[in-house]
Parts: C-alpha cells; structure tokens; sequence
C-alpha cells in the first residue's frame, strides 16, 4: 500500500512539474541600470561542444530508467528560470522515484563560466526548495536532496537529484572533461 500511495505521489509530482513546463512563458527581464556601467569580464575556456540530449540519453540508460519524461531545452530554461541569453544548450529528464518529488536531471552548456556560475545558483535554488517542501512529508527525498548537489565544470553544469547521483557525477564529468 506504501508503494502505491509513493507512486500514486511521484506521478502527481510528476504531472504538476509537467504542467508548469506546459504553461511557462518567456519571462521578461528588466536591465539593471548599474550594471550597464560596470565592465564585465568573461574568462574564455577551451571547451569541447558535447551533445547534452545524447548524454541525457546515456543517463538514463546507464542507470536502467524507463519512466522518464524528456524536457526540451526551453522549458528547462523557463521552468528553472536560467539566463537564457546565457544558456547555449540544455538537456535532461525527469523520472518516477521511490519518494513524492521526481528525480530531476538538467544538463546545461552555458555561455562562459560567468553564465555557468548563475545557472548553477539558480539549479542550487531549486535543490534547496525541493528539500524545503520535502522536509515537511517525504523524508526520503529530504535525504536525497541533501546528499545531492549542483556539479559545475567550466561551462557545463548538471543538478542531479537521483538516486544514481553518483554514477550520473561521473559520466557528466567524463563527457565535459
């Protein structure tokens, strides 16, 4: 009964989270007036263009998920709030776990490591709110929450917040290193 009542919850999330991509708009952004005064630095990087889509893929088969849900590009940018005059590619899934919230994979190429430190804050963010709302009812997701966190490698940068966290670490940072 525990299991179906955990699924029943990990398809909902699921749904909800689905439903938000479905009605994200473009978010409009207001320039900040002190901003445009200051010179900005960028640190140019050698980096090898990889395909995150094909990697998104190679996640979830090395880790042996069948009940995912791919998410475009876009709607990862409007769903996690990137820069996404930051962004140059984005890719990753959700999947049903054993706790309420979805484990959620987001693989991005930003722009520069300026760009790759602010999708990183804002993939942080999203940690922390899932184990905000997890720590009032699902422990299990609380725990893995707090066991996970945002890798960043130059100008890639992946949240996985999956059982796999370990595994998915290390083929991301084979694939971007």
């Amino acid at each position: 009964m525990k299991k179906l009542v955990s699924l029943v919850g990990g398809l909902l999330a699921l749904t909800m989270l689905l439903t938000l991509c479905a009605c994200g708009g473009e978010a409009e952004e207001t320039p900040d007036p002190a901003a445009e005064n200051e010179p900005t630095q960028t640190e140019t990087v050698d980096t090898v263009d990889v395909d995150l889509t094909a990697l998104s893929a190679q996640l979830v088969a090395d880790c042996g998920i069948t009940d995912y849900v791919d998410l475009a590009s876009d709607k990862l940018i409007s769903t996690y709030q990137l820069p996404a005059d930051q962004v140059v590619a984005a890719a990753g899934f959700n999947a049903t776990s054993s706790g309420a919230f979805p484990q959620e994979i987001v693989l991005v190429q930003a722009a520069d490591e300026t760009a790759a430190a602010a999708v990183a804050d804002q993939l942080t963010a999203r940690l922390s709110s899932i184990a905000e709302q997890a720590a009032s009812y699902d422990p299990a997701s609380l725990e893995l929450a707090e066991n996970c966190s945002v890798v960043t490698q130059g100008v890639y940068v992946g949240l996985f917040f999956s059982e796999y966290y370990d595994a998915m670490v290390s083929a991301f940072q084979s694939a971007v290193g």
